[in-house]
């Protein structure tokens, strides 16, 4: 007989719920659970609940504090019942609606009620409609200020708060962000409140680009269970006037804040550098031998320094991981360097149309770009020759009027058949498929030696898991098999040296999109495409996930493992034969009719680009011979009619045939390079 639900209580004094039911069967447990789709779908959340029995019926407690812990903060979260006997899962069922009434707590973040959607029990944990509401505002090159009014009545003691500042990826993504800073406003009384922030505490962590748009939140810590939650500062129609004021810092050094209302209207700031002409170019010289510099610095900084950074590009943004740094002399009369054309961008750091932007470091001082004032012309410099590489290199003045370099490399060509290894994902294996839409001649430039698909780099670093036979799930092609039994044997390092292979192709598709599971005995999974549909998943014994729900804090951890990846796969393969596939999402594609449409979740695309821009420039930081395949400027797009289905992931037929032309180029080089 089924499990059937037939009756619901709810007690105020315990704030839990007791469900009753008639079951045939020897209950082992009884469990409220949820599985979450958020990109990919995450392991199944669960609580086991207390019950007792007698005979042929069960009752089991819901304890409110459980649910609204484990809900979802942003959606309505539909958690099911289940009986577990003999090892087996039965779903509590209901043959007809049974009696209940929404609960909505005071001072919760949710609201509850039982719904019964084909017949299955079913409570659903909505969020309340909270909203925050800026009444008063006030900001000083010191302090930001202001009142906000809660929709919703607080009693006193129930919720810590605090001011959050979240900085976006970019402008654009206004619904992600990235690093954040806290401020302490206390205990709450009424639903009303006051906070104040000296401006001073600002962290310079906030100051990633030029320009930052940062959103402000008040975010509710509940006192009673372990839950919190963020809500968006609106603006009263009574403040908007006031919102709009641009105030110079004194911390972090040379920035200043804007605030603005939003279009959706919320209290936002631009965050900027005010960097330029601090310092500036007062000479330039060249000639094939060396390079001449002098400066206007101001006379309070200290032991000046010229540095060099090469920008690696995220989305239309860019950072800096690779620099060069030359020493400055401070005379009486002047103040600069010379730099022998020998050191100047020395060692195998360069890429193709790279740039590199001057700047000048001091003690207690950002690094401050160089201006060059109109009194000083560069539009006449010329590409000189590079030092033993393959590269020329012009000194400009760039379009915010600093000192940069552009760089151009030259051209080579050769031809040779070379072995491949590929660790990664569709964008870097299927350039090397011999259906038409592919490579049909790829053979007789590569042989694919060895194939790590859809593997974190947390994953490699672990040692093999054996508390699953794979064999036991049917719903799984070959290859899909082979993929995650090979995530689940490890042994990355040890076959690739054994493939003998000439090049590692990389990409970090894996670590972009998704991310690692542990599990209790310690091993690290991917979570894969594959572990999802084969209900692997929710089989395995998991600890802890760590997905991008924080991807500033996804990086932080990926960063430890990546240089552990990276000092590993050193030992194996020279970073010069490593090929890093920067990889990208496409927000558009060809229909069906051969129309170009736009993905309805265009945003989420372009944050998980930008976040795949900021893993590979952390590897190429580390790895910097490596070589490099780019698309992102590239104008591909994905096709309706790609052979292994339409994707954001799968691209039109010319992205492979063109990216195979690329391999043969950068192999073809370094070949070249070995003969010379």
């Amino acid at each position: 007989m089924k499990p059937y639900l037939t009756n619901i209580e709810f007690h105020q004094e315990t704030q839990t719920w007791t469900i009753s039911g008639t079951c045939s069967l020897k209950i082992d447990e009884i469990q409220a659970h949820y599985t979450e789709m958020f990109e990919f779908l995450r392991p199944e959340k669960k609580v086991n609940l207390s019950f007792e029995t007698n005979g042929n019926t069960f009752t089991a407690t819901i304890p409110m504090s459980e649910i609204a812990e484990n809900s979802i903060t942003s959606n309505k979260t539909p958690w099911n019942f289940r009986i577990v006997s003999g090892g087996k899962k039965y779903p509590l069922e209901s043959d007809g609606p049974v009696t209940n009434k929404e609960i909505a707590p005071k001072n919760a973040f949710y609201q509850y009620l039982f719904e019964f959607p084909e017949g299955l029990v079913t409570l659903f944990s909505k969020p309340k409609d909270i909203t925050a509401t800026l009444t008063d505002f006030a900001i000083t090159p010191d302090t930001l200020s202001g009142a906000i009014k809660l929709n919703i009545p607080i009693e006193p003691d129930t919720y810590r708060a605090e001011l959050v500042i979240k900085r976006r990826p970019y402008s654009a993504l206004y619904l992600f962000h990235e690093q954040e800073e806290a401020f302490p406003i206390g205990t709450l009384k009424t639903d009303s409140l006051n906070f104040q922030v000296k401006l001073q505490a600002l962290s310079s962590n906030l100051l990633v680009d030029s320009n930052n748009v940062v959103d402000t939140f008040i975010r509710l810590n509940s006192l009673s269970i372990n839950k919190q939650h963020d809500f968006f500062l609106n603006i009263d129609t009574s403040i908007k006037n006031i919102i709009p004021r641009e105030v110079e810092l004194s911390q972090p050094k040379h920035s200043k804040i804007t605030t603005y209302v939003t279009g959706s209207n919320r209290l936002s700031f631009y965050f900027r550098k005010n960097y330029q002409e601090i310092v500036s170019l007062t000479a330039f010289q060249e000639d094939d031998n060396k390079i001449d510099l002098q400066f206007s610095i101001p006379k309070s900084f200290t032991d000046s320094k010229l540095v060099i950074k090469r920008r690696d590009y995220k989305a239309a943004l860019f950072e800096y991981y690779i620099e060069q740094v030359y020493p400055i002399k401070k005379g009486l009369m002047k103040t600069g360097t010379t730099i022998s054309r020998q050191e100047f961008l020395s060692g195998n750091v360069n890429k193709e149309n790279a740039i590199w932007d001057f700047f000048i470091r001091s003690n207690d001082q950002p690094d401050l770009p160089i201006f060059i004032p109109d009194t000083i012309d560069l539009s006449k410099n010329k590409f000189h020759k590079v030092d033993n590489h393959p590269f020329l290199a012009r000194i400009i003045k760039n379009g915010a009027k600093n000192l940069s370099i552009n760089t151009n490399p030259a051209p080579e060509s050769n031809a040779n058949t070379l072995k491949i290894a590929v660790m990664g994902s569709c964008f870097s294996r299927n350039a090397f498929n011999s259906k038409p839409f592919f490579n049909p001649d790829y053979k007789r430039f590569f042989e694919v030696t060895f194939t790590q698909s859809h593997t974190s780099l947390f994953s490699v670093l672990s040692k093999p898991y054996t508390g699953v036979n794979i064999d036991d799930y049917g719903n799984m092609t070959d290859n899909e098999r082979r993929t995650l039994q090979a995530d689940f044997d490890k042994g990355f390092f040890e076959k690739l040296e054994n493939s003998n292979s000439d090049y590692l192709l990389l990409d970090l598709y894996a670590d972009v999109l998704r991310g690692p599971i542990w599990l209790e005995s310690g091993e690290i999974l991917s979570l894969s495409y594959i572990s999802e549909q084969s209900g692997i998943l929710n089989d395995l014994p998991i600890k802890r996930l760590l997905d991008h729900s924080n991807n500033d804090a996804f990086f932080q951890e990926w960063t430890s493992y990546a240089d552990k990846f990276i000092e590993k796969l050193l030992t194996v393969m020279p970073a010069e034969r490593i090929i890093l596939n920067k990889g990208g999402f496409t927000t558009k594609y060809y229909d069906k009719n051969g129309a170009i449409q736009e993905y309805k979740i265009k945003m989420r695309i372009e944050r998980n680009n930008y976040f795949w821009d900021r893993l590979n420039n952390y590897f190429l930081s580390k790895v910097p011979t490596a070589q490099v395949i780019d698309f992102t400027k590239k104008p591909y797009i994905g096709d309706y009619y790609y052979p292994f289905g339409h994707s954001f992931s799968h691209y039109e037929s010319g992205y492979y045939k063109d990216f195979m032309r690329e391999m043969i180029y950068i192999t073809e080089r370094e070949k070249r390079k070995l003969d010379n």
